[in-house]
């Protein structure tokens, strides 16, 4: 009878530790988002046939919000990376950094690739998001929106 209580007690203890077995870390947590998982399956084998019901979902939540400018598109992706929902958040990211690309440029540097301001913390922000590291997400994003010169506004106390 006490053998089996140990043995109950253990399985309680270890049960939580075992429970993202296979998974990852679960601070790594763009490894349990389906959105991400998609992705990377998608990368992982580019020849196979897209099935992305969990993207066009996060495209269809993203539509819904209604947001159109790159401001408002880093903010709403600094919602999500808070809320530990980095599908959502690349989504927003992709369409900021969209929106800052469909620009006008001369003919002459229409070759040059963006790589800095807003635009180059946009990418690492996804980057970052992909591969989990949310904090480091949650970082470029604030210096994306200060690089537009709009700083993510701070909640209002009641």
């Amino acid at each position: 009878m006490r053998a089996a209580t140990l043995a109950a007690s253990l399985l309680l203890v270890a049960g939580p530790a075992l429970a993202h077995h296979g998974e990852g870390h679960p601070d790594r947590v763009a490894q349990l988002d389906g959105t991400v998982r998609e992705q990377n399956r998608a990368r992982a084998n580019p020849a196979a046939t897209p099935y992305v019901p969990e993207q066009n979902r996060t495209a269809a939540e993203a539509d819904a919000a209604g947001v159109d400018d790159a401001a408002g598109l880093l903010r709403s992706a600094h919602a999500a990376l808070t809320a530990r929902r980095p599908g959502p958040a690349i989504e927003f990211l992709e369409r900021a950094e969209s929106r800052l690309l469909t620009r006008s440029t001369p003919a002459t540097r229409a070759d040059e690739p963006v790589r800095g301001g807003a635009v180059g913390r946009i990418a690492a922000a996804r980057q970052a998001a992909g591969q989990g590291d949310l904090k480091a997400a949650l970082a470029e994003t604030d210096a994306a929106l200060t690089a537009l010169d709009r700083p993510r506004r701070r909640p209002r106390r009641p």
